[in-house]
């Protein structure tokens, strides 16, 4: 029997009490926090459920959202302070190089809870190349998937969908972006939330939302 790689999903984390100040005009702090938690839960809760993922990692600083990966079984990988997104996983890529040096790394954000199983499976997973990208909407990078780890350095941030395809030709390496629903809408704006609800479907952040009665906030605010 031949056994495959390790596949490790890397989800970065910064903060559940500070994170998606955007959203601050809609949103209290807590409510935020709350919406960061319910987020992260449903991503891990759909990395845990994708038969093809190995071990999940969570990369946080953060000590509540180092709560939440442990109620999930996740191994923890400390985030350095103040280090930033691309440094954050360098240094987590660094961690499993020399533990583990033949590892397919994934790494998918904590906002996007409208990612499923089955999306990873069949889209990013499934993709023949070095380098998959999912692209966002706005053209940023919502998940990426290197086999092998080192084939390509992160540069997450604006329309980093395209400069990541660039840097993967430049080096030499199979590179693959794909668009899909789950995977394409991270929340960040207060659009976002509209279209969120606009899918529908089942999930806790979805849950969340409608308890925060977010569509009526919206209403308001889009009102003349």
């Amino acid at each position: 029997m031949i056994r495959r790689d390790p596949l490790w999903a890397l989800v970065p984390v910064r903060s559940l009490e500070d994170g998606k100040r955007r959203l601050s005009p809609f949103l209290a702090p807590e409510e935020r926090a709350a919406l960061v938690r319910s987020m992260l839960e449903d991503g891990l809760d759909a990395l845990h459920r994708c038969a093809a993922v190995d071990t999940v990692a969570v990369v946080t600083g953060d000590a509540a959202a180092a709560e939440v990966a442990a109620e999930y079984g996740a191994v923890l990988l400390p985030e350095a302070p103040e280090a930033g997104l691309n440094r954050s996983l360098e240094g987590a890529r660094a961690w499993l190089l020399s533990s583990y040096p033949r590892a397919h790394v994934l790494m998918l954000p904590a906002d996007l809870p409208g990612v499923t199983p089955a999306e990873l499976e069949t889209t990013v997973l499934a993709a023949d190349a070095d380098v998959v990208l999912a692209r966002s909407t706005d053209g940023g990078t919502n998940a990426m998937f290197l086999r092998p780890i080192a084939s390509l350095p992160f540069g997450f941030g604006l329309d980093s969908c395209q400069r990541h395809r660039e840097a993967a030709v430049t080096a030499g390496r199979s590179v693959q972006v794909v668009d899909s629903p789950g995977l394409a809408l991270d929340i960040d704006h207060p659009a976002d939330l509209a279209a969120y609800l606009k899918r529908g479907g089942s999930s806790r952040t979805l849950g969340l939302l409608h308890r925060l009665r977010i569509a009526d906030r919206l209403k308001v605010a889009a009102a003349p």
